[in-house]
């Protein structure tokens, strides 16, 4: 059986939860490489990953699984470097861990016959604080036999829900995760930012409903979840909110509130599209406010 030696490249918030679960998972951890050596040396003191350093030159000749966790937009920069180092690649297995980028940016290590892949473990990583990834989704691309073997076992043994993705889909997976997780933090920094001037309660008032959407969400779907003044119909309400955000943004003068009505208005277009999913068609209340929202959007 082939005894993996890991070298870890990035060393940003991923990597710390990640070389954590691989610790745990008795892998073996070789190396790590950083452009920033005092980073590459904070992560290596802290799992006792015996090498670090900024140049790839000094990765050991033992390494035989490459762990890019650098930016979606270095990856292929990269690679690319990797690929020049004078090393038999042939028994090799890099794997990056980008949602957006799919393999094809690995394409200059397959061509020195190393296998390919990525894994994008779906969850937040907002620090370098150690998360425990256990149990999160995780998509699986590869086209080779060599590193899927390598990630089926790596999913299992670090307890991953893995599921196989084509290269096509990897970006829209990424953009859902972002619809699901990011742009809920932006839409909760707005609703707190609503109550926050007037009340310190924010948190207590909205993590009601908030959950109680969740949890419709997940136990029926987003459109059977859907409720409030877009799913009954209500131009009035929606008029009011439209009108007290104008009357703010003029008194006060932010431009963030400027952002928070297009924002409104871009949603609530959203939401009719969810209400027509649930009701098979829009009814004459709902396309007023169709009307009204475009006409305030343009």
């Amino acid at each position: 059986m082939t005894k993996y030696k890991i070298c870890i490249i990035g060393a940003g918030k991923l990597a710390y939860s990640l070389a954590s679960a691989l610790e745990k998972a008795d892998y073996d951890i070789q190396c790590v490489i950083s452009r920033k050596l005092d980073s590459a040396k904070a992560l290596a003191k802290k799992f006792s990953i015996p090498v670090y350093s900024n140049s790839q030159k000094k990765i050991p000749d033992e390494v035989n699984v490459y762990f890019l966790t650098v930016p979606d937009g270095e990856i292929k920069q990269t690679a690319d470097t990797l690929s020049r180092i004078k090393k038999d690649f042939s028994d090799s297995i890099c794997i990056h861990f980008s949602g957006v980028e799919n393999i094809s940016v690995l394409r200059s290590l397959q061509k020195k016959g190393c296998a390919t892949g990525s894994l994008h473990i779906i969850r937040p990583f907002p620090s370098k604080s150690i998360v425990d990834i256990k149990n999160s989704p995780a998509s699986i691309e590869t086209e080779d036999k060599l590193s899927k073997l390598f990630l089926d076992k790596l999913c299992r043994k670090l307890k991953l829900n893995p599921h196989k993705i084509s290269s096509d889909e990897k970006v829209f997976h990424h953009l859902a995760a972002v619809h699901s997780s990011n742009f809920l933090v932006g839409n909760l920094f707005n609703a707190f930012s609503l109550i926050s001037s007037k009340s310190n309660k924010s948190k207590n008032i909205l993590r009601k409903t908030t959950q109680s959407a969740l949890d419709n969400v997940f136990n029926l779907s987003p459109a059977q979840a859907l409720s409030g003044p877009i799913d009954r119909g209500d131009i009035y309400t929606i008029k009011k909110h439209i009108s007290e955000l104008d009357r703010w943004i003029k008194s006060s003068g932010k431009s963030h509130l400027i952002l928070l009505r297009k924002s409104y208005i871009i949603q609530s277009l959203s939401l009719l599209e969810a209400a027509k999913s649930k009701y098979g068609k829009l009814n004459e209340n709902h396309l007023k406010i169709e009307r009204f929202l475009k006409n305030k959007l343009y």
